[in-house]
This record gives structure tokens, sequence and C-alpha cells, in this order.
């Protein structure tokens, strides 16, 4: 682990610009070959370590559903945290366009709607077993544990999944 500092301008070094031409993070690197993209390396490591149990298998009837939280948490949940983050925080205020906010405030809630009522009265999204979709989801959803005010089953997930040891440990 190498952490870099983003707001301090460490990805904008000519050393980590190779490593990640876009100075963005995370990047992984397993034996001289560089990985970029969180869900990527999620599902990468997920799949090379198949014995953890953290997805279901390619036969298993609850895999379907597992690709698609997967691929929900990047492609749907987590845009709308980012277009409010960037545009009330990170953008310089001449960058910021103001109007979008709102619009994805509001769809984000649509979209926490969706995923409370999905989850209903599981422990978790897929077959109610924690995997991989559940970091995936989860780490999305604590960006901003403000929004879930009005999602009760989504609250708890979160304190579940904050409970849990190796959160314990990731977050030290």
């Amino acid at each position: 682990v190498c952490p870099i500092d983003l707001f301090a301008g460490e990805g904008e070094t000519p050393e980590y610009k190779q490593i990640n031409p876009l100075g963005a993070l995370p990047a992984l690197e397993v034996d001289g070959k560089i990985m970029l993209e969180s869900g990527a390396m999620c599902h990468w490591l997920t799949d090379y370590h198949a014995e953890s149990g953290l997805a279901p298998g390619i036969e298993d009837g609850d895999r379907m559903q597992y690709e698609q939280w997967m691929m929900f948490s990047q492609a749907t949940l987590e845009m709308q945290p980012w277009l409010i983050i960037l545009h009330s925080k990170i953008l310089p205020q001449s960058q910021r366009v103001e109007g979008i906010i709102p619009w994805a405030e509001q769809r984000y809630q649509g979209i926490l709607k969706v995923l409370n009522d999905a989850l209903g009265e599981d422990e978790y999204f897929v077959g109610n077993r924690f995997t991989t979709a559940d970091i995936m989801l989860g780490s999305t959803l604590m960006f901003m544990p403000e929004t879930l005010t009005a999602f009760p089953a989504l609250i708890a997930y979160t304190e579940r999944l904050m409970k849990r040891s190796a959160f314990q440990r990731a977050s030290q």
C-alpha cells in the first residue's frame, strides 16, 4: 500500500503519471502489471481469491444478481454523489454547475429508494450473504450518509457493514 494525496498534487507527479496517466486513484500493481479502476480491482481480486467465497460461482443462481449489483454500484449509484461533491466542494467555483446539484440529489434519492426496496428485510444484497457487491455498494453509500435518512434498510445495512471486523481493520 502506497498512499497518494491527490489534494496535495501527488497524483500529478511524473512518477505517479507513469502508473496512472489520469493521476487518479486507486491503482493496483501485481507482478509488475498495473490495474486501474476500483470496480475492476474488486472483481479481479474476488475471482483471484475465489476461495474467499465473496462471489457466487458462475453456475450459482445468484451470480446474475451479483453481477448486476457490481455494475450498478459504479454505473448507476456512484455517479450522483460524485456530481454533488464535485459541484459543491471540489471544483473551483467558476467551474461548478449549480443546477446539476438539485438534479443529482433528486436522482440519487430515487436510486436509494430502489436499493432500499431491493434490500428489504435482508442483511445483504446477493443471496442474503456478504459478497464483494456489498463492498462496492456499501462503500458508495458511506460517501454521504446524510442522504440515507429516509431509507431505514440502508441505514441498518451501512451500520452492519461498518461493524464487520474487516471494515474495522481497513479503517485503522
